[in-house]
C-alpha cells in the first residue's frame, strides 16, 4: 500500500466515514478462495453454477436457489417434516492438501439449529465424513468462520452446511482458504493475531494510524512475545491525538459479549478503546478501562464488550497518546463464554485466591514423580491460572481439580470445557465421589494439543454422564510424564446429544483369551447374538492349533474379527518402526487367518495420542478406544469411538442401565470384554455374570449389531 493511501485512509478513519471503502482494501492477498461461485450469483438455468441440491432419508425439504441472499442471490433449504436424514446444499469438491489447515467461512440464518459438517474424498475416491460445529438459529444474516485440518489421506473436500430438523435455513458468500495465520485461540476473529504473517513490509490484515499533533513511527518487530513478529507505534513528541495500529475490523452481533485481549509492552501507561460501526457506516467509541505500563515484559490487557443493538463491526484500537513506546502481539477478539446455565463450579477461572492459592482448587499427585504446583498470574481469561509441572517421572500422576460438587443429577448428561496449553498431551477425567465411600473415575477422550500449544491456549470440550450412586463430581487434567500443564476457565453446562435414527449395541472383546471360544462364544450362540473379537496377535501366532481354531470358531460363525496389535503395547511409548509393526502385522496375519478384511482396530489399554491415529488411519476405517460414553451424531469420531468398559463387578443391572441410556437417547453403545472365565480378573468376567448380562441384552430389545455393521451405519447417518 503506497504512501498517498495510507494518509487517505488515516485521514478517512479519522472523519468516520471509512466504511464504504475500506472493506477491498483489506483483503488478504493471500486467501485464494478454493470455492467456485462462492456468492452464488453465476445461474446455470434455475440452479447455481458449481452447486447441487442434497437430501436423503425420509423428510419433506424444498431446496430454493433465490434472489434474496446475504449479497444478490443465496441459497434456503426448508425442512417441514421429517423422520430422519437431512438436506443440503453442497458445492462442488474441491482440491486440497493433505494435513493442512484450511479456513472456511459463510454467512447464514436459520429459524432453528444447523450443522456444519466435512465430506472428504482420498485419493482412492473413498468418501469420510466429519462433523464440525452446530449453528444456533438466527433471525437476521450472521458470519461465521471455521478452521480445520485435512487428515493425511485427502485429496478434496465439500463443506456442508445441513438441516437435520423441522427448519428453514439461508446461507451464502462462502470462502474456503488455506489457513495463513495462526489465531491466538481458535475461535479469534481477529486475523493475523500474532503479526506472523507479512503482507509486503506490514503485518497482513493490519493498518496503522495517528492524528493530532504529534510525532509517532510505526514498527513492524522482527521480535514478538510469541514467534518473531509484533508491532510497535513510538512517540517522540505530543500536543493532542493519538497513534496505534489496528487490525481489519471483525463482524460483530448487536448485544452480544466478546472478549478482547492482547499482550503488550509500554513505557507509559495506554488507552484501549473501541469503535463500532453500524450499518449505516456511523461510528461509535467506548473507552476501555487503561492498561497499566509494562517497560520490560509482556503484560496482558483483558476486557469483555458488548456489542450496542446497532452494531454491525467493531475495532479495537490498543493505542499511546503521550510520549513513550507501545509494543503488541497475540491479539484476540473472541465470543465471551455464557455465564453456565446448569451446575456452578467455584472459582472457575482461578481470579478468587486465599493464602496465594486458587479458592475451591486443590493440588493432587501420586506414584513416583516429583510435582511442581504453580499459580500463575496469566490466564485465558482474566489474570490467574493454575499450572503443574513433573520432572523425575517414573509413574503415577499430578493433576489441580476444583472441589467436587453435588450440583450434577444422577443419569444426567453435561458438557465440560476448559482451556489449557501444555508440552505434553493432557488426560482429561470426570471423577465422582460414590455415596458407598469409593470413588470412580471416567476417562474422557485424550486432549489433542496443537504444535503452538505451548504459547496458544487451547480449547477443550467433550461430555460425560453422571453414575448412578454418584454424591459428587469433579473433572480434571492430569499429566503422567516430565512435563507440564497449565489450566483455565472451567463450564459444565447440560447436553443432549444427537441420536441416530435408532439405537444400537455391539459387543466387542479384547486381547483374545482362549477362554472365550470356550466360554463367551457358546452363550452368544444360545443367545443368537454377534460379536466383535479384537485379537492381539501373539495370542494366536505360533500357537496351538487349538487355540487358533477358537479364533476360527468366531469367525466362521459371523462374528467379526479385528485388530489390537499384535504384543498389545502402550502405543504411545513405541517407536516409529514398532509402532507400524504393531498396527500392520496384526492386520496382515489376522486376514490371512480369517480370510477376510480386518477394517478395524482397537488400542491396547486405550493408550493413543495423535501420532498413534495418524499411523492408525493408515491400516484402518476406524479406532477403538476405551474413553468412556455413547456415540452420537453430534459427537461421532470414526477414531475415537466410545465405549462403557464392564470390570469383574458390572451389574447386570448397570448394563441394562447403559442399555436404556442408549435406547433414550438413540445412540450407539460399545461394550468392552476381555476374558469370561471362573476365575476372572479385574477386567475379565464370571461366566454366569456375562450370561446374566447378556439375558439383560436381549430382555432389552436393542439391535445388536457387530462393530463394522454398527459402524457402517452410524457413518451413513452423519
Amino acid at each position: 500500500m503506497n504512501r498517498i493511501r495510507l494518509i487517505l485512509l488515516s485521514f478517512l478513519f479519522t472523519l468516520g466515514i471509512l466504511s464504504n471503502i475500506l472493506t477491498p482494501l483489506l483483503v488478504n492477498a493471500a486467501e485464494v478462495n478454493l470455492i467456485a461461485n462462492p456468492s452464488v450469483e453465476t445461474a446455470s438455468g434455475t440452479t447455481p453454477l458449481n452447486w447441487t441440491a442434497n437430501k436423503w432419508g425420509t423428510n419433506t425439504t424444498t431446496l430454493a436457489y433465490t434472489t434474496t441472499g446475504h449479497t444478490g442471490k443465496g441459497l434456503k433449504v426448508a425442512m417441514t417434516a421429517r423422520t430422519d436424514g437431512d438436506a443440503k446444499w453442497m458445492h462442488d469438491a474441491v482440491t486440497v492438501k493433505p494435513n493442512t489447515s484450511y479456513t472456511y467461512t459463510s454467512w447464514y440464518k436459520a429459524t432453528g439449529a444447523s450443522e456444519l459438517d466435512l465430506q472428504y474424498t482420498d485419493t482412492t475416491g473413498k468418501n469420510t465424513y466429519a462433523y464440525v460445529d452446530t449453528m444456533p438459529a438466527s433471525s437476521t444474516w450472521v458470519a461465521f468462520s471455521r478452521t480445520f485440518t485435512t487428515p493425511a489421506n485427502a485429496a478434496k473436500i465439500s463443506i456442508m452446511h445441513l438441516v437435520s430438523s423441522v427448519s428453514t435455513l439461508e446461507t451464502d458468500d462462502f470462502n474456503l482458504s488455506a489457513t495463513v495465520t495462526a489465531p491466538v485461540d481458535q475461535d479469534n476473529l481477529i486475523a493475523n493475531g500474532s503479526f506472523e504473517t507479512a503482507n509486503g513490509v506490514m503485518p497482513a490484515s493490519w493498518f496503522n494510524n495517528k492524528w493530532g499533533t504529534n510525532t509517532a513511527s510505526f514498527t513492524y518487530g522482527s521480535t514478538g512475545r510469541t514467534g518473531s513478529r509484533s508491532a510497535t507505534v513510538s512517540m517522540t513528541s505530543f500536543t493532542n491525538g493519538d497513534a496505534k495500529w489496528y487490525a481489519a475490523p471483525v463482524t460483530v452481533t448487536p448485544t452480544k459479549s466478546y472478549l478482547y485481549r492482547d499482550f503488550y509492552k509500554a513505557s507509559v501507561v495506554t488507552r484501549v478503546v473501541v469503535a463500532f460501526q453500524d450499518a449505516a457506516g456511523a461510528y461509535t467509541y467506548q473507552d476501555l478501562t487503561d492498561a497499566p505500563l509494562s517497560a520490560s515484559t509482556w503484560a496482558q490487557y483483558s476486557a469483555t464488550i458488548t456489542a450496542p443493538s446497532t452494531a454491525v463491526k467493531a475495532s479495537v484500537y490498543h493505542l499511546i497518546d503521550r510520549v513513550g513506546t507501545l509494543s503488541i502481539d497475540d491479539v484476540s477478539m473472541s465470543v465471551a463464554l455464557p455465564a453456565p446455565t446448569g451446575p456452578t463450579i467455584a472459582n472457575p477461572s482461578m481470579e478468587t485466591s486465599a493464602n496465594n492459592l486458587p479458592s475451591g482448587w486443590t493440588s493432587s499427585n501420586w506414584g513416583t514423580n516429583t510435582p511442581k504446583f504453580e499459580y500463575v498470574n496469566e490466564g485465558q481469561s482474566g489474570t490467574k491460572s493454575t499450572k503443574v509441572t513433573v520432572t523425575n517421572y517414573k509413574d503415577g500422576d499430578a493433576k489441580w481439580y476444583f472441589e467436587p460438587i453435588t450440583t450434577l443429577k444422577v443419569g444426567s448428561q453435561y458438557r465440560v470445557t476448559a482451556w489449557y496449553k501444555t508440552n505434553v498431551a493432557p488426560h482429561p477425567v470426570a471423577m465422582f465421589n460414590m455415596a458407598d465411600g469409593s470413588t470412580q473415575y471416567f476417562g474422557l477422550p485424550i486432549a489433542q494439543p496443537a504444535a503452538n500449544s505451548t504459547t496458544v491456549w487451547q480449547k477443550y470440550s467433550d461430555t460425560f454422564t453422571v453414575p448412578a450412586g454418584a454424591v459428587s463430581s469433579s473433572v480434571f487434567f492430569y499429566i503422567s510424564q516430565n512435563g507440564w500443564l497449565q489450566t483455565d476457565n472451567y463450564s459444565l453446562t447440560p447436553y443432549s446429544p444427537t441420536g441416530f435414527s435408532r439405537p444400537l449395541l455391539t459387543l466387542t472383546f479384547d486381547d483374545g483369551h482362549e477362554d472365550n471360544a470356550t466360554n463367551a462364544l457358546p452363550i452368544l450362540n444360545k443367545y443368537g447374538l454377534k460379536s466383535t473379537q479384537c485379537y492381539a496377535t501373539q495370542f494366536l501366532e505360533g500357537q496351538s492349533q487349538a487355540v487358533i481354531n477358537g479364533a476360527l470358531a468366531f469367525s466362521k460363525s459371523g462374528h467379526e474379527i479385528c485388530s489390537h496389535t499384535v504384543t498389545h503395547p502402550f502405543l504411545t511409548t513405541t517407536t516409529p518402526t514398532a509402532l507400524t509393526y504393531e498396527l500392520s502385522h496384526s492386520k496382515q496375519y489376522l486376514e490371512k487367518l480369517i480370510g477376510k478384511p480386518v477394517l478395524n482396530f482397537a488400542s491396547p489399554y486405550g493408550d493413543y495420542d495423535a501420532r498413534v491415529v495418524t499411523e492408525v488411519k493408515k491400516y484402518y476405517q476406524s479406532h477403538r478406544s476405551v474413553d468412556e460414553g455413547y456415540n452420537s451424531k453430534d459427537n461421532f469420531n470414526a477414531y475415537d469411538i466410545r465405549v462403557q468398559n464392564i470390570l469383574d463387578t458390572t451389574t447386570p443391572q448397570q448394563v441394562a442401565a447403559w442399555i436404556a441410556h442408549a435406547q433414550a437417547d438413540k445412540t450407539w453403545l460399545v461394550l468392552v470384554y476381555h476374558r469370561v472365565a471362573n476365575n476372572p480378573g479385574p477386567y475379565d468376567s464370571y461366566i454366569a455374570d456375562f450370561d446374566k448380562q447378556i439375558q439383560a441384552v436381549v430382555s432389552s430389545g436393542i439391535t445388536v449389531k457387530t462393530y463394522n455393521d454398527a459402524f457402517i451405519e452410524t457413518k451413513a447417518q452423519l
